[in-house]
């Protein structure tokens, strides 16, 4: 599943363009942050929020968590915050593309360059789930509390007739075990596709890797080409139909003074969104000139089109 572009800003591994934009804005300002200090135990289960904020004498005062503009996951977010305000009395804030957007606006460059900025950025990548220490819960461990929860858990799923329970004596055939330490499907060793690392697998598995690592770094590269591909396709299609409306319009381009260049091209703005989903125009003069030159520059352009004749 993907969860965001992900990179390291600073000293810490941020997990979302969201939270590289809110951490680009406290810089701006000066505002002295921390990332992911502290564990909470909420309901029994770890969790741990993303951004920290302590007072001159070091004790913690304000925490803020960055989410997508998903309901179901502001929704949890915003139960676990406030489970934190009453058992910690510590001030909580959920921020997500909409307060983004509003601290932006005291700022000379807008949250889509910067966001844009983070996710053309080579040190970033499509994030995986990921292990080992850039792993959230890495280094964590249940509380006896949480123990007893999963205990109890698994005990009713046991005792039942569920679904969950045919899934996990599934999951158990499939792996070989009828009971534990019990072998039933013989092992073979083999390399990895990526590293070349030896690993022991059963026969019958068709896995190629020797970890999530390697399967991940595969995919995050499978998944990197397959939207540069589909970006660079709609990129050319929108060149294309930028020069196909010009032609199309010579006499409309034309006479068009430098004042007014929003009413001429809005027809065209709107045919290339609801074609392309696309409504920036710092995208659609990239689409042309492979950088954004702002829509004078591409009035120009377009000028220069219907003068030249050419298509």
């Amino acid at each position: 599943m993907n969860r965001g572009y992900a990179g390291f800003y600073k000293e810490y591994y941020l997990r979302s363009s969201y939270e590289y934009a809110y951490a680009f804005y406290l810089d701006y300002f000066s505002v002295p942050w921390s990332y992911e200090d502290q564990v909470f135990e909420i309901d029994g289960k770890s969790y741990k929020p993303d951004f920290f904020f302590y007072d001159q004498n070091g004790k913690l005062e304000k925490i803020v968590e960055i989410k997508s503009r998903n309901k179901e996951a502001k929704e949890k977010a915003e139960k676990r915050l406030l489970a934190i305000e009453k058992q910690c009395k510590i001030r909580t804030e959920l921020i997500s593309y909409e307060e983004l957007k509003t601290l932006y606006k005291e700022m000379p460059f807008s949250l889509n360059a910067v966001i844009n900025k983070w996710i053309d950025s080579e040190k970033t990548t499509i994030n995986k789930a990921m292990e080992g220490i850039l792993n959230p819960h890495f280094g964590l461990k249940h509380t006896e509390e949480s123990k007893k929860l999963i205990g109890e858990h698994t005990q009713n799923l046991w005792n039942s007739n569920s679904v969950a329970k045919k899934r996990m004596i599934e999951g158990l055939r499939k792996s070989g075990l009828s009971q534990k330490g019990k072998i039933k499907t013989p092992r073979e060793a083999r390399h990895c596709m990526l590293c070349s690392n030896k690993y022991i697998v059963m026969k019958t598995s068709t896995r190629i890797y020797c970890s999530r690592e390697c399967s991940g770094k595969v995919a995050i590269k499978l998944a990197s080409d397959a939207y540069v591909k589909k970006r660079d396709f709609i990129h050319a299609e929108i060149r294309n139909y930028v020069i196909q409306w010009t032609m199309e319009n010579k006499e409309l381009v034309l006479a068009t003074p430098f004042n007014k260049i929003n009413s001429t091209i809005k027809p065209m703005m709107d045919e290339i969104h609801r074609r392309y989903n696309v409504k920036d125009i710092r995208v659609i003069s990239k689409t042309v000139f492979g950088v954004d030159r702002g829509r004078k520059e591409l009035l120009k352009f377009m000028k220069k089109l219907c003068s030249e004749n050419v298509c």
